[in-house]
């Protein structure tokens, strides 16, 4: 059992996941501007996310989450999402 301390008693988390894909990956220009707008969850123009992409951001923000990509082009790309939570114990 983990030692008894202030922060293992605290009921509020961090869920984090990452979704990772193998493949063409994303130029630095497009993944610096999808990371802009995925920062801003009042930005009505999206030009960089599709659909599927903001329907992830706008759930996220709703439980005010974040959401972050990391790629390299040719390579691969990666979604990392990260939502507060509160453990029912």
């Amino acid at each position: 059992m983990p030692p008894q301390n202030e922060q293992s008693n605290s009921k509020d988390r961090i869920l984090k996941f990452v979704v990772h894909s193998v493949g063409a990956g994303i130029s630095k220009n497009k993944l610096q501007e999808m990371n802009s707008e995925l920062k801003n969850p009042h930005l009505i123009k999206h030009q960089a996310l599709d659909s599927g992409l903001e329907f992830i951001k706008h759930l996220t923000y709703q439980m005010k989450g974040s959401i972050k990509i990391d790629s390299k082009e040719g390579h691969y790309t990666k979604f990392l999402v990260s939502i507060p939570i509160q453990l029912v114990i």
